[in-house]
């Protein structure tokens, strides 16, 4: 599965991708950063910086990226 974890770079959102990914899923976060780290996020997912109010990018990744099930830990 194909999963989409949004605020896959703060703490909790970075251990679901680290499980995710564990399990054998793909994942894709996307984070603005602006209270998660880059750094969390495991080398084998593929990231995007922006912001989940930008309409244009979240429908570009999905559709872009195939996602099959969204996880949302975005806390600001």
């Amino acid at each position: 599965m194909r999963v989409l974890v949004i605020g896959g770079a703060g703490y909790i959102g970075s251990h679901a991708v680290r499980k995710l990914i564990e399990k054998g899923n793909d994942v894709v976060v996307l984070d603005s950063l602006y209270t998660g780290h880059r750094k969390v996020v495991d080398k084998k997912a593929k990231f995007y910086q922006g912001d989940i109010e930008d309409t244009n990018l979240v429908s570009k990744i999905l559709r872009d990226e195939n996602i099959d099930a969204v996880m949302h830990f975005a806390a600001y």
